[in-house]
Order: C-alpha cells, then structure tokens, then sequence
C-alpha cells in the first residue's frame, strides 16, 4: 500500500528535524577540533633518526627509522586465489537478488511513496528482501554459497641481513600497491568481468535470482622494492611510537610525504563534516519555516533552497574560522595581548598630551 506524506506530514517531520538540528550544530563545533587537534602521524614521526642512531632519538624523544626490503609468507585464498606477494587479501561477495526500492509519485497535491520489488547486485541480500514489497510478493533472496575470506600475514624487514620484525599493534601501510587479482591468480576457472569473478558464464553474462560475484582488495608489495618503517626500536622488532607505527614502500622521505598527503586528506574530510552538521544543522533548525516557504507558489522550492545555499556557505566561512582559530590560537593571543598593549599605550600618549 503506498504511504501518502502532505503538507501536515511534512511539518511534522520538520519540527522533528528541529531537535536533530540542536545536537548537528554543537556536534560541529566537536569535529572542526577534532579536525585541528587530533593527532597525526606525519607530524609524530617528523625528524624521526635512522636505528644505528636510537640512543639520541631516545634522547630527544624522536622515532626510528630503516630502510631494506619486506619479507613476508606468500598469501592467498585456500582453493581460489595462489599464493602471492600480498599481506592483506579481504574478499567482496555480491548476489544478485531481490531488493525494495522506494518510488514516489503525486496525487493530487500529495506526493505518494510506493514501493517495488527489483533485482540488482547487493552485498547483503538477505536483508535487501525483509518487509515492503519484495516480503509481500514472498521473494526471499538465498544464502550466499561462496564463502567469505579475509587474511593477513607478518611482513619482517631485512636489512643488510639483519631481521626486523614489525608489531601488529597500530600497524599502518602507506603507499602500497593495492592487491590486482586476475584470472592468472586463480586457481579456480571463474569467469572475470569489470573487475568482478563470477561463478559461472551464465551469471556474468544474464544473471537470474542467486547468482553470485566477487572481487578482492588489500595491501600488496614488491619483494625487490625498497621499504621503510618508521615507529620506536625494541631489541629487534618495530614497536608503535605514540601509537603511529609505518610501513610503507619507498625512502622515509617518500613514506613521510605520503603519509602527511593522506593526513591531509582527512583534513579536509573532516573539515568538510563539520561543515555538514553545522549547515544540516541551522537547516533543520529553521525546518518548519523552509517547509512553509516550499509551499509558496512560484518561488517555494527556489526560496527553501537559496537559504539552505546561504546557511551551508556560512557554515564553509563559520567552521574555517574556527579551525584557524583552535588551530593557530597562540597566534590569536599574541595579536589580543598586541592590541591591548597598543590601546593602552595610545591612552597614554593621549593623558600626557591633555596634561
């Protein structure tokens, strides 16, 4: 049965926005610090001093670093994939099944949501057929019959024919090669197709109801390449140096360098959620309005939208300003005890001249 939503219903919906918008708008001003304040591993193992020279990174409260090549156990999926030179290998499963996909359309002056039952590609289709129209139409998707796989292995850095082991605790790869499995690696005849196996020709060329897929992803590396980690030495094995521990391909400059990329890039993700909960936030706030607003004709929609535009670019200037603020707040104080000191000397000058 379709399920009808009014004006009546929108409004409802609105002022209950209002309260998510009253926990948004706080929640933004938490990440935007988070954003600025939190630790990076590009800064933490910033100047970190090769091993032969520990005593002084100790000393001076840096980390560690070596340069060789990894070594590790070769890795694959028992019966499917042949071993390799990779140290993480996670397989992705999809089925082709039944799925609820909600539609709308108007009635009058009210928008109408209905439901039907498609197939698609799902990686969870047990739950993609639960309640709505596939349930009702009694379209129960099956159990997947290929097995799930997720593995890894203990690399060891070999330097000059010293072994280093490297801990898994805060374990972090940067700058690997991701894993590229092809039909060459398969031990099994699956049919390959956009990046996908699939369990038989007929399911990748006209999939019906219970057909299967899969693809894999992970960390790989070049036995020949040179390596670095870069954490804090304990006898012979790599120990997390403030809970940042690197292994990544290439010098420790280029291991750096790509790691500060990467932090950077968080950055910038979070920065960019804060400015989503603070502009969702002042819109949901201002929800019941911009839903009174919708309904005036001619420029309802335009009008709703242009202050949800102007309330998402102030929350861009907003959260920029605050992330300049926490992040360079020393700054800040500086310029306060500056203007202060200059107000007082102004004053000063203007008292003696009056005398």
């Amino acid at each position: 049965m379709a399920e009808e939503e009014g004006a009546l219903d929108k409004l409802k919906n609105s002022v209950m926005g209002v309260l998510l918008g009253l926990v948004l708008i706080p929640a933004s001003f938490v990440v935007v610090w988070y954003a600025s304040q939190r630790d990076q591993a590009s800064e933490e193992l910033a100047g970190a001093f090769k091993v032969e020279e520990i005593a002084k990174a100790k000393d001076e409260g840096k980390a560690v670093y070596s340069s060789g090549t990894l070594k590790a156990p070769a890795l694959g999926e028992p019966g499917v994939v042949k071993p390799g030179n990779f140290l993480t290998l996670n397989k992705s499963r999809e089925m082709y099944g039944y799925k609820n996909v909600e539609k709308s359309r108007k009635v009058g002056e009210k928008t109408e949501k209905y439901y039907v039952c498609e197939t698609d590609w799902l990686s969870n289709p047990q739950s993609s057929a639960d309640g709505k129209q596939c349930a009702k139409e009694g379209r129960v998707n099956p159990a997947f019959a290929i097995p799930d796989y997720s593995a890894s292995v203990d690399p060891s850095l070999e330097v000059s024919g010293t072994t280093y082991s490297i801990s898994k605790k805060d374990r972090d790869y940067v700058g690997m090669p991701s894993v590229s499995i092809t039909e060459a690696d398969m031990i099994g005849a699956y049919p390959f197709s956009d990046g996908k196996f699939y369990e038989n020709d007929a399911c990748a060329s006209s999939p019906t109801v219970g057909c299967e897929r899969f693809s894999y992803s992970g960390t790989a590396y070049d036995p020949a390449a040179e390596h670095t980690v870069v954490g804090m030495l304990e006898g012979s094995s790599f120990e997390p140096f403030k809970d940042f521990l690197l292994v990544g391909a290439g010098d420790y400059q280029t291991v750096m360098s790509a790691k500060a990329s990467e932090d950077t890039m968080w950055t910038w993700i979070l920065f960019g959620a804060a400015v989503l909960c603070l502009g969702g936030g002042l819109s949901l706030l201002v929800g019941p309005l911009l839903t009174l607003i919708e309904f005036i004709p001619i420029i309802g929609d335009f009008g709703a939208g242009l202050i949800r535009f102007v309330f998402f670019a102030f929350a861009f200037v907003a959260m920029g300003i605050t992330f300049l603020l926490i992040e360079y707040w020393w700054l800040v104080l500086l310029l306060f005890v500056l203007a202060i000191v200059a107000i007082l000397f102004i004053a000063k000058g203007r008292k003696s001249k009056a005398a």
